[in-house]
């Protein structure tokens, strides 16, 4: 039973057989005890109009039926299958319908004004019987107790019951077997995602495609839509180590040519010493740099939620007091929260480059603007008032190794990294020009 399509149609089977089985029952009891209740309704009509009959006999001491105004012919015809006697405190029958031509036995332990109904067999012959206890003036208005009973036939209702239950029990079989294919077919239909899914993964896992590209249900398209994450962040993974390993070998191409120079020199002096010191530390810084960026495998998916606006406010606090000596006036239009699932590294690095250009760039101003635009979407905004970039230029810093300022200190890798990072989070990166005339960046992502 690994199988769940055997799980379910298997429990559906039980579940199903055992709801039917108990529905039937429940069914033929209410049946049964209505069909009962309506003998026994329609014996008690009939004392009651055997009690619309009776007149004292020519004693006067007794009570007798009168014919006449008996108006049931089941009564005055022999072997009809309805019966009726009335019994004295005696036990002694009083009166007989003229259908009676058998003897049946008396009725024990019926108390005054009460009824009593049941079913027997008399004779191998199935009969429902009511009798009733009361009692009659005679002429001289003493009560006498008397007991009427009337005996019905039963063999026509038993053969009817056993053809309802025939009935009930072949259309019970019939429907089980209809609902159980229905819920196969059914259960075949909803679990046809999951196969799907099997597909696409053999598929992945044959380099036929690189994600789930069908559309699933909303119970299923959340997995299928983080798998895709997952994916997409594996193969930006590999392509970032690839660009790591590129940057590394470009940015430490100089400080190696300046290690070569100094070496073809006999002698070092002091400064050259220094150069060589100085050298060899921004080698090390490189080679860190990139090892701890291409490190970073958090899963956006998977990550915990971090708060845009508290990083923001660390950055800021930090970049202040570096470029303390330009005075940069900061102007925050932030929520009280903004919360990203993304790797805190990452999250650190993008807008921790974005801020910093803004600082290293703008004359005195830097501007920075959390908008909720709805229930997961939100915008980031920074933008300073320095002289800003033409769309040209836009394009050109997105490149690894492009520097339009070459006079302040930098690989040219920083915005690049930036761009390597938002797009593995599908977070969407643009630049235009601010109100001040300066750099502005929004970065659109989904809220958690």
């Amino acid at each position: 039973m690994r199988s769940i399509k055997s799980r379910l149609t298997l429990v559906s089977m039980v579940v199903l057989v055992i709801f039917m089985v108990l529905t039937a029952i429940a069914l033929e009891r209410a049946v049964v005890k209505r069909a009962l209740q309506a003998e026994e309704d329609g014996l008690q009509l009939m004392i009651y109009s055997l009690l619309g009959a009776v007149d004292r006999d020519a004693s006067g001491l007794g009570i007798t039926v009168s014919s006449e105004r008996l108006f049931e012919p089941n009564l005055v015809t022999q072997n009809s299958g309805l019966y009726a006697l009335v019994y004295d405190r005696d036990k002694r029958v009083v009166w007989r319908s003229r259908s009676t031509t058998l003897e049946f036995p008396q009725i024990e332990g019926i108390e005054l004004g009460e009824w009593q109904f049941e079913t027997r067999q008399h004779l191998a012959t199935p009969y429902f019987r009511l009798g009733f206890a009361l009692q009659w003036p005679d002429i001289n208005n003493r009560l006498q107790d008397y007991e009427v009973v009337v005996w019905r036939n039963a063999v026509d209702y038993f053969e009817q019951l056993n053809r309802f239950r025939q009935t009930l029990w072949a259309w019970l079989l019939v429907t089980t077997v209809l609902l159980l294919l229905v819920m196969y077919l059914v259960t075949r239909w909803s679990l046809r995602p999951l196969q799907k899914i099997g597909l696409e993964v053999k598929a992945i896992e044959d380099h036929q495609q690189a994600g789930f590209e069908q559309e699933y249900p909303a119970e299923i398209a959340p997995l299928t839509e983080n798998l895709n994450i997952l994916l997409k962040r594996e193969h930006y993974q590999r392509q970032r180590y690839r660009n790591a390993l590129d940057d590394l070998a470009h940015s430490l191409k100089t400080p190696l040519a300046v290690l070569t120079g100094l070496g073809d020199q006999a002698q070092f002096d002091k400064a050259q010493i220094e150069t060589l010191r100085d050298q060899t530390e921004r080698m090390n810084q490189i080679v860190s740099y990139q090892l701890q960026k291409t490190s970073n495998v958090a899963e956006a998916s998977l990550s915990k939620p971090v708060d845009l606006v508290e990083i923001v406010g660390k950055l800021l606090s930090a970049l202040e007091k570096v470029y303390r000596e330009k005075a940069m006036r900061v102007q925050r239009e932030l929520p009280q929260t903004m919360l990203l699932r993304i790797d805190e590294g990452d999250c650190l690095e993008v807008v921790g480059n974005l801020l910093d250009n803004a600082f290293k760039y703008g004359r005195g101003q830097v501007r920075v603007r959390g908008v909720i635009d709805g229930e997961r979407s939100m915008r980031l905004v920074i933008e300073d008032d320095g002289e800003g970039l033409a769309d040209h230029e836009i394009e050109q810093i997105l490149n690894r190794g492009t520097r339009l300022d070459e006079a302040t200190e930098g690989q040219g890798i920083g915005l690049a990294v930036v761009a390597d990072i938002v797009e593995s989070y599908n977070i969407a990166l643009s630049f235009d020009r601010g109100e001040s005339g300066g750099l502005r960046v929004s970065l659109q992502f989904q809220s958690t």
